[in-house]
């Protein structure tokens, strides 16, 4: 069934849909909250607790698995369009059912029968990670996207607020669970509990997708510019304002990656602990939450663009002070407003899509700046890598995505609602 039910429907679905209790949209919420944080944010930050057990035990070396890594990273984003169009052609329901099914049979097996290297590959990268793009942000947010006109930035920061409060608890969790027992376990009980997801997806989720029925009108919601209008894909490329909340979504993308991938090996090298570089990646993670929040709370009454040149502008001061933290209070100094504004950002770059293209193109748009992002954050992390082998410091790396958040502030700072006529917006 396609994701517009309106299409799928016919008058009479319209009709139906058009007087769905709202309660529904709020449960829908909590099913995509708990998905997205069983099937996000477990695999890609809990699994390094496994990960450290399995490749001991196994006696994998650290290019096997920085190749199977590298492979899930690439499938969580990189199939972001033809995720779009299944979106588009069979519905979130379905898409999310099957994302759930491989996130299950990839834990399932890593945990029963991987004992080679290419074994990992398959069900970790390819698996996982193609299960985390079909029932992981993109489709959450389309369906959120498509459901709210009126509290459409909250609602985004609720979802989105599983990543950081899963990823929060994914490592503890799962070392609990391990301790003193073998490693497998943790991966079966990452699998039940993308079973468990996958049954709230089946028993709570409409199999279409309705519109907001109780949402006033869009022009009376606030300032907050929200089209009225269908945008074709085609039509949203040749706009300015795509173009500027591309870069945005590019900067903020390579700075996060630098910071996750590399932050940990960078502080090390400038003499600081594991627990001192451990607790700032845990401060960071915290800040994003509270960047989420504040934008979700601000979101539909403050234009998302200004939100986002803000934050983004924050993210400037926080790449150019981790180039050289100085100390205790230097940790601090760059953390809270990288960590601040990567929430934030991912608020706005949401709401943005939503607002200025609708609710129809919006799995489409997204899924193209994903595939997009993913690459270049993917490029970054080998890039740095490279960087780092060649002169010892991770310190002009830092530099250039300063200088990319600083372009980037800019330009989401003139992405102002597009016009009627897609050549000229």
């Amino acid at each position: 069934m396609a994701f517009d039910s309106s299409l799928a429907l016919g008058d009479r679905g319209k009709a139906a849909a058009r007087t769905e209790p709202s309660s529904y949209r709020w449960r829908m919420i909590a099913v995509l909250w708990f998905v997205v944080a069983v099937v996000v944010a477990l695999p890609s930050v809990g699994s390094g607790v496994l990960n450290a057990r399995m490749l001991t035990e196994l006696g994998f070396d650290h290019g096997l698995y920085g190749m199977a890594f590298g492979l899930f990273v690439m499938m969580m984003g990189v199939p972001g369009p033809l995720v779009a169009a299944g979106i588009r052609r069979y519905g979130v329901k379905a898409v999310m059912l099957c994302g759930t099914a491989m996130v299950m049979m990839g834990a399932t097996l890593i945990g029963t029968v991987v004992r080679e290297g290419w074994h990992f590959q398959l069900a970790f990268g390819l698996l996982l990670g193609g299960g985390v793009a079909m029932a992981g942000v993109l489709p959450a947010q389309a369906a959120v996207t498509h459901w709210f006109q009126d509290k459409r930035a909250l609602a985004l920061s609720i979802v989105l607020s599983a990543i950081d409060i899963g990823g929060i608890a994914a490592a503890p969790l799962l070392e609990w669970v391990v301790t003193g027992r073998d490693w497998r376990l943790g991966w079966l009980v990452m699998a039940a509990l993308a079973a468990v997801g996958m049954l709230a997806v089946a028993l709570f989720l409409r199999a279409e997708s309705g519109y907001a029925v109780d949402a006033p009108p869009v022009e009376h919601l606030s300032h907050v510019h929200k089209t009225t209008r269908d945008w074709t894909l085609r039509e949203i490329i040749r706009t300015r304002a795509f173009w500027f909340i591309a870069i945005f979504n590019l900067a903020v993308g390579l700075s996060w990656i630098l910071l996750m991938a590399h932050g940990v090996v960078h502080l090390r090298d400038l003499g600081f602990s594991s627990g001192q570089a451990a607790q700032t990646v845990a401060l960071m993670v915290s800040a994003s939450l509270a960047g989420n929040i504040i934008a979700g709370s601000l979101g539909d009454r403050v234009p998302p663009h200004r939100i986002g040149a803000f934050t983004i502008a924050l993210m400037v001061v926080g790449m150019f002070l981790a180039a050289h933290p100085n100390g205790s209070l230097g940790l601090i100094a760059f953390a809270l407003p990288a960590g601040f504004a990567y929430g934030a950002s991912q608020v706005c770059l949401m709401a943005l899509l939503g607002n200025y293209f609708g609710h129809r193109a919006f799995p489409s748009v997204f899924g193209l700046l994903l595939a997009m992002g993913t690459i270049a954050a993917a490029a970054l992390a080998a890039t740095a890598g490279v960087v780092f082998e060649q002169i010892g410091t991770y310190t002009p790396v830092f530099y250039v995505c300063a200088a990319i958040t600083g372009i980037a502030t800019l330009a989401i700072a003139m992405a102002s609602p597009p016009r009627a006529d897609p050549i000229t917006a």
